[in-house]
């Protein structure tokens, strides 16, 4: 590899939505090529957040980096997001690459190889762990609080806390298809920065609910209480008006705009479900839609490198239902707590701003139902309660 001193090398995506990346200095990071030694010093990316590495010198030949990668530290207090950082888990630590590992920077064909080195204890012998084949694969792990997936090409990682073994067998079903269904179909972002979130997280949670039935193992009542589930959260969501890019914009900061992309795109993949087996006839839910060949295809060309956007989607559409509806004004109108809030429902429940949250029930059990508690176990002078109930956030705006 060849790489001029004005060109950056690597780029390193420093932030995932409001997880931050490894903490990297330019001095602990090692690197060399053919020639001998590279000085790596980082400079910003204009108008994002991510890093430019770059060398003191024009590259020759193989490049190779060296550095040290630690877990990041996390407690009761740490915000839930995007499960892509190193954690210690049970004597092992569980992570994505791209937490940890710049991609190349200039767009060409490279053969990467990534070796990991685990050391087991001071002075002992490293251990090499490389991953020698592309099987798919579902990494587990247990985190203090959370519950839930993060999705990668080939794999994804799955979370679960102190508080997992109250899930249900249908919201276990549900979170690994929603998950896998990531991996295989995708959008890029709009040149507007938008993540075209209803496409992405709507199909994977439309798919969620028919494809453990369409491939018999989950039967139809656990098709219809799923449905119904996501049915009545959007129905009833305080944020069912709310902008899909001010929902984007809020997703890490407020719990039911978190859940927009996800239940307004299922909704309005609903809808266009219904009227492209309208026109085809293909109305048995263990029946193939035109859907599916769209969803297939769009999943096809994203795998193959191209860009994929909203655009694409609404060209797919018009000539099967160009006639019936105006599929580009459809698609645009579906787009369209620091302390106790006194009087809020955590105050009413007793709440206190002095209180330490030790561990909580899975807020998305309240989206779902109008007389669900979300429970907290809490410290308060020393002491710990577990009988601490907030009624039924879905009233909470």
């Amino acid at each position: 590899m060849l790489v001029d001193t004005d060109e950056p090398l690597f780029i390193f995506e420093t932030k995932y939505g409001n997880v931050p990346a490894h903490p990297f200095t330019e001095n602990i990071i090692k690197a060399y090529d053919e020639a001998g030694p590279l000085q790596i010093y980082f400079t910003p990316k204009s108008n994002s957040p991510d890093q430019e590495w770059r060398v003191d010198r024009n590259t020759s030949g193989d490049v190779t980096l060296q550095f040290t990668v630690h877990p990041r530290k996390v407690d009761i207090t740490t915000p839930m997001g995007p499960r892509v950082d190193m954690r210690r888990d049970q004597g092992g630590l569980c992570a994505v690459g791209r937490w940890f590992l710049p991609r190349p920077a200039v767009e060409r064909e490279y053969h990467n190889i990534v070796e990991l080195e685990s050391r087991t204890g001071p002075g002992r012998n490293a251990r090499r762990v490389v991953r020698e084949d592309a099987s798919y694969r579902v990494f587990i792990r247990k985190v203090i609080r959370g519950f839930g997936g993060g999705s990668c090409l080939e794999s994804y990682m799955l979370e679960y806390d102190g508080m997992g073994w109250k899930e249900t067998d249908e919201d276990l079903v549900a979170l690994f298809s929603h998950e896998m269904i990531h991996s295989f179909s995708l959008m890029n972002l709009e040149a507007d920065g938008y993540d075209n979130g209803w496409y992405i997280e709507g199909i994977a949670e439309f798919y969620s609910i028919f494809l453990p039935y369409r491939f018999g193992l989950r039967g139809l009542e656990c098709l219809h209480n799923r449905l119904n589930a996501v049915l009545l959260e959007y129905g009833t969501s305080p944020r069912i008006e709310m902008d899909a890019i001010d929902a984007q914009h809020e997703f890490y900061n407020d719990w039911y705009a978190e859940r927009i992309p996800y239940v307004r795109g299922c909704v309005y993949l609903l809808q266009i479900d219904s009227r492209l087996r309208k026109m085809t006839g293909r109305f048995g839910i263990d029946q193939n839609s035109p859907l599916d060949d769209i969803i297939v295809d769009m999943g096809k060309r994203w795998h193959r490198g191209e860009q994929v956007l909203a655009r694409d989607w609404l060209e797919y559409l018009r000539p099967l239902l160009g006639e019936d509806m105006d599929v580009s004004e459809d698609f645009q109108s579906m787009l369209r707590v620091a302390g106790v809030v006194p009087g809020s429902r955590a105050a009413l429940a007793g709440l206190k701003d002095e209180d330490h949250i030790v561990a909580t029930s899975r807020v998305s059990l309240c989206y779902s139902s109008l007389s669900a508690y979300y429970e907290l176990v809490i410290e308060r002078a020393g002491e710990f309660t577990t009988d601490l109930l907030l009624a039924a956030l879905i009233y909470q705006g």
